[in-house]
This record gives structure tokens, C-alpha cells and sequence, in this order.
């Protein structure tokens, strides 16, 4: 793919007019142009933030920890928004942007099976990072429900850079993870068929891939060579007592060439010096992340 330059909150066309397109949820910035992405590479990752809605959105000192965190990444898929009121994603960004950076989000309309729904968001930095095309929620094919929350679908290239990539997030329920898991194989596919000119690939997102809802060791579409498990099973991605590795981060082959071999979960309490109280009032998971180069990519 050819450089692009990042002209905050603008974005290309969906490459095809069929899927449903959900709402950019991002305030028009100023229009200006930013330099290219000079350290070579970019930051992704995954964050479940734990039933966030207006109660922990009313917290400041969680809220100021949750901005600090987000800052750290070029793009990171947020799990777990439980908010009707519409408020605490726009309350987040306002956070992330206080200290004048200039972060965007998309989010996903609100999902699940029962009354209680959540959203998934990529927060991503205008300055290294755009949007190429409108999220979409995967379309389950009918007569199926593999998944509680369907994946949320969205494509982001880097601002003066070649690497381009298509995001899927996820939460599983943990009561059906090996299923909701297996199911991802097909979600890659209708990806792809969306994106026929994409070869970069990558799933992330609190997948419960451990502990009594998932056998790490066992057999599955997602573990295939096609497949690369980035976050692997000695990670601990949890702030409590716990010690699974919840979180994934798996690329497909095409996006091999574009990872620079460094990933795993950052310990935000240890970094920012916070209690245990403190560090589970944020979450009861950790962020992941992995790095990818800027400029290897060939598709």
C-alpha cells in the first residue's frame, strides 16, 4: 500500500457498499497535515476496561489512569462499554485528549444476547493512525449465533507509513469461548471477502483463551499456520489473583512481516505505581499490545 498522510477524521471509502455501517463516533477536528510517523513503528493492543459506563466514567482518578493508558498506543480496541446513556466513550476521549493529543474512536452499536449489552470502541492517535473505512458489526449468517457480542470490523492504515491492517475485536462469553473461538475462522474469511486486496489480519480482544473456559493446549481453527498467537499462554492479563492469559492478540500470515517480534501485557499499577485497589478499580484485566513496523508492509 502506498503512504498515506493522516488528515484527521476523514476516511476513504467502505471498499464495498453491502455491509451495514455503524456510526463514526468522532468529533470533526480541525483539518490539518501531520508529518509521517518517523520511529518506524506503531503500538497496538487490546484493553477490556471492565464494565465501564457512567459510574466509572464519574471517577477521576480512574478516568485520568484509563487516558494515561490509552496514550500509550497508536490504536487499541476497548471491550467491555456498558453504557445506554451514550456519555462515557465521549467522557474517555475527552480524557485521553486533555493533555492535547489528539486521539478519534469508532464504536459499535451496543450488543448481546440479554439486556445487558456492550459496545467495543477503537481509540486510535490522529497523529499515526487512519481510519480507511467505516466499522462493521460481522454479520452472523443466518440461522446462526456464534457469538454473544459479534466482532466488531474496522480498517486502519499508518500516516506516512505502508503498513495497513484490518482489526477485530472481540469478547467472548466465557461460558462458550472454545465455540466462540472456533467461530473466528470464519469471521477472518468474510473479512477477507470484504477486503479482497488486505493480506494483514488481526484478531484481538478478551478472548477467555484460558483457564476452565478454554484449553490453551487444545485444538482449534484459530491455531493453524495461518495463525500467530502474538500474546502466548505464559502471559498473566489479569490485575486479581488470577494467572491466565485471557487477552489475545493473534495476527494472520500476511501481517508476519510486519511485527517487529515485541509483545506482551503492560502492567499499568507497577508503571504508574498503583495499589492493588487502585489497579482493580481501573480494571481486572491488563492491556496488551504488540508492535509492527511502519513501512514493511508489501500488500
Amino acid at each position: 500500500m502506498s503512504d498515506l498522510p493522516c488528515t484527521p477524521g476523514q476516511t476513504t471509502p467502505s471498499p464495498t457498499a453491502s455491509p451495514t455501517l455503524e456510526e463514526t463516533c468522532t468529533p470533526t477536528p480541525t483539518v490539518i497535515e501531520t508529518p509521517p510517523v518517523l520511529n518506524g513503528t506503531i503500538r497496538v493492543g487490546a484493553f477490556n476496561i471492565q464494565v465501564f459506563g457512567t459510574t466509572k466514567a464519574g471517577k477521576p482518578e480512574v478516568m485520568d489512569v484509563l487516558a494515561r493508558i490509552i496514550r500509550t498506543y497508536d490504536i487499541v480496541a476497548v471491550q467491555e462499554v456498558r453504557d445506554i446513556s451514550g456519555t462515557a466513550l465521549p467522557a474517555l476521549l475527552d480524557a485521553v485528549n486533555a493533555d492535547g493529543s489528539d486521539y478519534a474512536y469508532i464504536a459499535s452499536e451496543r450488543l448481546g444476547r440479554t439486556s445487558s449489552k456492550e459496545q467495543y470502541a477503537y481509540f486510535y492517535d490522529q497523529s499515526t493512525i487512519v481510519l480507511t473505512a467505516p466499522g462493521i458489526t460481522y454479520p452472523e449468517p443466518e440461522g446462526t449465533d456464534p457469538f454473544h457480542r459479534q466482532p466488531f470490523i474496522a480498517p486502519f492504515a499508518v500516516c506516512g507509513g505502508t503498513f495497513d491492517a484490518v482489526y477485530i475485536v472481540v469478547h467472548t462469553d466465557p461460558d462458550e469461548a472454545t465455540e466462540e473461538i472456533d467461530a473466528l475462522d470464519a469471521v477472518v474469511e468474510y473479512s477477507r471477502g470484504i477486503y479482497p486486496a488486505e493480506q494483514d489480519f488481526i484478531v484481538l480482544g478478551d478472548l477467555n483463551a484460558d483457564g476452565s473456559y478454554f484449553d490453551e493446549d487444545g485444538a482449534t481453527t484459530m491455531r493453524c499456520e495461518e495463525y500467530t498467537w502474538l500474546i502466548t499462554n505464559g502471559f498473566d492479563t489479569t490485575t486479581k489473583s488470577t494467572d491466565v492469559t485471557y487477552d489475545r492478540i493473534i495476527i494472520t500470515g500476511g501481517a508476519g512481516t510486519d511485527y517487529t517480534g515485541e509483545a506482551g501485557v503492560f502492567r499499568f499499577d507497577t508503571a504508574y505505581g498503583l495499589n492493588q485497589t487502585m489497579a482493580e478499580d481501573v480494571s481486572d484485566h491488563y492491556p496488551v499490545y504488540a508492535v509492527f513496523w511502519t513501512r514493511q508492509d508489501k500488500d
